[in-house]
């Protein structure tokens, strides 16, 4: 099968698990290009390198599956650019938490 991998290829190729691309075709955040009916065997296309990379992209960011899979669906830049924000925000919430406790274990 030219251009189509494997969903064990898959996996190997983005550092990733089987049931991890299981899940994301459970819940329609990444679904293959091609299940084969008589096996089930699910194939990926090197067009959806770049859609897994985004979702790993994004999960390193601290989005969540749920605001992932809504960026994907409907790409809004918009909204994109808000969740970017509210991440930003959090995230630096969450370093001055930190730096204040490491603060706390240096006195």
């Amino acid at each position: 099968m030219k251009n189509r991998f494997s969903i064990g290829e898959m996996a190997k190729l983005h550092n990733t698990t089987i049931k991890t691309l299981r899940y994301y075709d459970e819940i329609d955040l990444l679904k293959p290009i091609h299940t084969d009916i008589n096996n089930g065997y699910r194939y990926y296309s090197t067009e959806q390198f770049e859609h897994l990379n985004t979702i790993h992209y994004l999960k390193e960011l601290g989005f969540s599956l749920k605001e992932i899979k809504g960026h994907l669906d409907h790409r809004n830049i918009d909204g994109f650019l808000y969740l970017l924000e509210e991440q930003k925000r959090l995230t630096e919430k969450k370093m001055k938490e930190l730096e204040r406790i490491n603060r706390r274990f240096q006195n």
